[in-house]
């Protein structure tokens, strides 16, 4: 009888401590979310070192450590044009540690379309835009078009070429031309980068290309190059008098933003925390005064309003990719 009293006491015993495991591992998978974050977080950027974007997200980050309690620590990778970044992304842990500040366009209007990777916006978590790109329309300043309207008359009758550095530009003209019933014969050359395109087009090598004001800035100050048109629905300060395309009657909105993002099934409670340090570091004068001053903008979009928005990019997109892809 002693000896069944006590086995009984043991097996008591070790159901006990089976249960208090359980429930302090319960308790431990909680305050992973609850006390994020515990470590420095790593915010990936799929574009080189000292360029724009790269430049917005290091201000950036100096800015949001403060609400967020952690360091932030920026890691470039450009390979693949800077699509293996986004490999790396959707294979981290969904722990909050490994994060991009480059969700946006690319990822969830474009990538879907043209096959460049095995993932798609479904693999990824979308938290919130952070910054919107300014785009115009540029020439040379002795193209044999000096407006806009002129450039498509001109394309109607005669082969030019565009200069893009990416796949973005390259559907904002095929959305032009589709506008144009494809009537435009625009030629696609492509470059590294923006400094590459401006000497392209300074050199006559090029007809014209869309890129962000702060990269021309100085040639339009020198009288070298012409901005023909404003990409963005809203204007640009600097060039009050540039026509938008919906000023020119196209029915098109071609803003450019991209936001904080990590890889499928980030906890909510990470999600939460990050809207909220965007919420506050977005809030920051000192934020605001960088970005006006580099030709950013400062997208007023809530995580509701971005699905709605790249959706509708997505379909937007989906309409001209045959023609980039050759489909």
């Amino acid at each position: 009888m002693r000896i069944l009293k006590s086995k009984k006491i043991t097996i008591f015993t070790l159901v006990i401590v089976f249960l208090m495991v359980l429930a302090a591992c319960d308790t431990q998978t909680d305050g992973d979310a609850s006390d994020y974050p515990r470590q420095p977080v790593t915010l990936m950027i799929p574009y080189g070192a000292g360029g724009t974007t790269d430049m917005f997200f290091r201000h950036f980050a100096d800015i949001a450590e403060e609400h967020l309690g952690q360091n932030i620590i920026i890691e470039n990778e450009t390979g693949g044009g800077g699509l293996s970044m986004y490999s790396t992304l959707a294979n981290a842990d969904p722990d909050g540690y490994t994060l991009s500040g480059c969700c946006g366009n690319t990822l969830y209007g474009i990538v879907p379309h043209l096959d460049l990777m095995d993932h798609d916006g479904d693999d990824f978590t979308h938290i919130r835009p952070v910054m919107g790109y300014q785009h115009v329309v540029m020439a040379s300043a002795d193209a044999p078009f000096q407006t806009f309207k002129e450039l498509i008359e001109y394309s109607k009758d005669n082969s030019i070429d565009f200069a893009t550095p990416s796949p973005n530009n390259h559907i904002y003209a095929e959305l032009i031309n589709q506008e144009e019933d494809f009537e435009l014969q625009w030629n696609v050359a492509n470059y590294n980068d923006d400094g590459e395109i401006l000497a392209a087009i300074l050199g006559g090598h090029v007809d014209f290309t869309v890129t962000s004001p702060v990269s021309v800035s100085g040639a339009e100050e020198a009288g070298d190059v012409n901005i023909l048109a404003l990409i963005n629905e809203e204007g640009i300060e600097d060039y009050p008098e540039v026509p938008t395309l919906q000023d020119l009657g196209y029915d098109l909105n071609l803003s450019a933003t991209i936001g904080i993002g990590g890889p499928n099934d980030l906890p909510d409670k990470v999600v939460a925390k990050w809207d909220d340090v965007i919420s506050e570091t977005l809030e920051d004068s000192e934020l605001k005064e960088f970005a006006e001053t580099n030709g950013f903008t400062i997208p007023e979009m809530s995580p509701q309003e971005a699905e709605e928005h790249y959706e509708e990019l997505e379909q937007q997109y989906g309409e001209v990719a045959d023609r980039i892809t050759g489909d």
